[in-house]
């Protein structure tokens, strides 16, 4: 018996060789040339890209659904690889990574019936019953979501969001939910995280949305403090001066001329011991009590503005008053030291 091959067999195995070489040899594609095609039973097969197709008869006989390519953005960045879904968040109690049930269409938008919508609905109950399967797992989901309202509601920047998220997610892991209220403590990270931002916010002021009083986010929020020792700078009047000229409609100069007061030395002598809201409220009533060309506001408003009462407002208004007659405030910017937001100011 002859071994030498026909000339057909010989092109057959070049044009295999050469089809190996051109392309990249994967798990489907050593499949693929292990077979023969199903309708000329030919073994020249071609693999080619995410296919497997016979040259004779032109049958595809494998696809590869899976689009392995790697694909890219191009931003203002540069080139970055897509990804596929939506990024893993510690805002949720599960990162994001659980799956969600629809509720009226299918995966095709086609609507669905009763019996259907019925099943999805039990379906849905046992999904979430199955994502919290302990107590102190629902007090973290509970807890994140009452932040989120929080934020939602009081209109807060993502910043303040997420730290009040590490905060919440350090006090679950420190066990310190164990017999205190899941809103307390929620409305508590809020707080404290406003105060880690340096964003100003009265503590009524959350209490007012929150499903809690007062008292009980101070008790959450000095228990927070105390533990977890978060080192929370304290506010200074400067903090809550831009908020409250925005509320009462205050000039760019005015409010100026309340920050250059505020930094005066002396006006900080005076601000130890008292509220700092009730010092920025003071200070700006003080600056727009010198302009006659504006409009100028009540004591009242500005104390509502500052959370604080009138006679806190005339109390020191009448401090600033004797500091003007003894000529130890500031009189312009150039005389004032630069503002910074910690309350040790660098000397200069």
């Amino acid at each position: 018996m002859s071994t030498e091959s026909s000339p057909a067999t010989g092109r057959r195995h070049q044009k295999q060789g050469r089809s190996n070489l051109s392309t990249e040899e994967t798990p489907t594609s050593r499949l693929a040339s292990e077979r023969c095609c199903p309708e000329c039973e030919s073994d020249d097969l071609v693999v080619q890209q995410n296919e497997t197709y016979c040259e004779g008869c032109g049958l595809v006989v494998h696809r590869d659904d899976l689009d392995r390519r790697r694909r890219w953005n191009y931003t203002e960045s540069g080139r970055e690889p897509e990804r596929t879904g939506s990024p893993t968040t510690h805002r949720l109690h599960d990162r994001g990574l659980s799956t969600d049930i629809g509720y009226y269409q299918d995966g095709a938008g086609n609507p669905l019936d009763s019996n259907t919508q019925r099943l999805f609905s039990r379906l849905r109950r046992w999904d979430a019953q199955s994502k919290v399967p302990s107590k102190r797992d629902k007090s973290l989901r509970d807890g994140l979501s009452e932040i989120a309202r929080l934020i939602s509601v009081l209109d807060l920047s993502d910043s303040v969001f997420d730290e009040a998220v590490d905060i919440y997610r350090n006090a679950w892991d420190a066990n310190l939910l164990k017999g205190r209220s899941i809103e307390a403590i929620a409305s508590g990270s809020v707080f404290a995280a406003c105060r880690l931002e340096q964003l100003p916010r009265h503590r009524s002021e959350v209490a007012d949305v929150a499903r809690v009083d007062s008292d009980a986010i101070n008790n959450a929020y000095t228990q927070m403090n105390r533990e977890l020792e978060l080192a929370i700078p304290p506010p200074l009047p400067q903090d809550f001066l831009p908020r409250i000229a925005s509320a009462i409609g205050a000039g760019n100069y005015i409010e100026q001329r309340a920050r250059e007061l505020l930094l005066c030395p002396a006006v900080g002598r005076l601000s130890n011991g008292r509220p700092p809201s009730g010092v920025a409220a003071a200070a700006l009533y003080h600056a727009q009590q010198a302009e006659t060309g504006e409009k100028r506001a009540s004591q009242k408003a500005i104390a509502e503005a500052g959370f604080t009462s009138t006679l806190t407002i005339r109390t020191i208004w009448r401090k600033l008053q004797e500091l003007e007659e003894e000529g130890k405030l500031c009189e312009n910017a150039d005389t004032i030291p630069t503002l910074h937001t910690d309350s040790n100011p660098v000397k200069q």
